[in-house]
């Protein structure tokens, strides 16, 4: 196997935990706050979904990032996508819907595809610009799939505290 099939495994495998975890999810569930400082599962996914827009569509690709060109605030009815260490706040104690989310989802995954669709080993050497440090595309792909499932554990966490099944095995 090559690295650029690898890399789409581990991308099919991160969706697969991630789908199994949210697969059951209620609106209800979506939009608990919990207490302390922990946030709602809205805002967690929301910071996953926007985290794989602007790896794959501005950092990679160089392009803006589909929340941006598609108008994904608007349809998901919140200002911001959550990213590290700010605009979390906007989703405790709101009322969203968990449609809007799965198909801003469904389009960032299509663009995912298309770009993997594209992938090349040569591509996976090439240099972007991450957080204002220099990183290879490959581990950019690599650090989407650790993100995606460190996320999904911390909503299978949340699921379980309101007692619901929180990973599907």
């Amino acid at each position: 196997m090559n690295a650029t099939e690898y890399i789409r495994r581990q991308i099919a495998g991160a969706r697969r935990v991630s789908d199994g975890v949210t697969s059951d999810l209620t609106d209800e569930m979506l939009n608990w706050t919990p207490p302390g400082t922990a946030n709602p599962i809205s805002a967690i996914l929301a910071h996953v979904i926007s985290g794989e827009d602007r790896f794959i569509q501005t950092v990679i690709q160089g392009k803006p990032t589909l929340w941006e060109t598609q108008n994904w605030a608007e349809k998901m009815g919140v200002s911001v996508a959550p990213r590290r260490g700010a605009n979390w706040e906007e989703y405790r104690g709101r009322k969203l819907s968990l449609g809007p989310f799965k198909a801003y989802e469904d389009a960032v995954r299509a663009a995912t595809d298309a770009y993997l669709d594209t992938l090349t080993e040569e591509e996976l050497d090439r240099k972007v610009i991450f957080n204002n440090e220099e990183r290879l595309v490959g581990d950019m792909l690599a650090l989407l799939v650790t993100h995606a499932t460190q996320h999904a554990g911390e909503i299978a966490a949340l699921k379980g505290i309101q007692g619901a099944k929180g990973l599907p095995y």
